[in-house]
């Protein structure tokens, strides 16, 4: 698999990313990649992101928080809470306008 690079410059949420949750074991890993100071968090959700097989409980994914910080981290997502439906990357606050924090993903098996 190649990284998925997503950049924020802004405060905000990307969308919903599906994970590949048929690839067996799930091993998925993700960095974040921040000039410092800038609060950032990085989601993940059980519930099909995508809405092809949706939730009786709500129209979104519930969101559960993996990881905040304000500084470079990665996070493997761990056997305890795999598999994971989807993830999601957010900027809380910019350390300074147009500060750029970049999210990248990793997932093993998948092309």
């Amino acid at each position: 698999m190649q990284p998925h690079y997503l950049t924020l410059s802004s405060s905000g949420s990307s969308p919903w990313q599906t994970a590949g949750w048929m690839v067996t074991p799930q091993q998925i890993s993700f960095a974040v990649i921040s000039t410092g100071g800038s609060s950032w968090a990085i989601s993940i959700c059980y519930e099909d992101p995508s809405g092809t097989y949706p939730s009786p409980n709500s129209s979104a994914p519930t969101a559960f928080t993996l990881l905040a910080g304000s500084s470079n981290q990665v996070v493997t997502v761990g056997a305890s809470i795999a598999p994971i439906a989807g993830y999601m990357f957010s900027l809380n606050a910019p350390s300074s306008a147009g500060a750029k924090v970049t999210f990248v993903s990793l997932q093993a098996g998948i092309g």
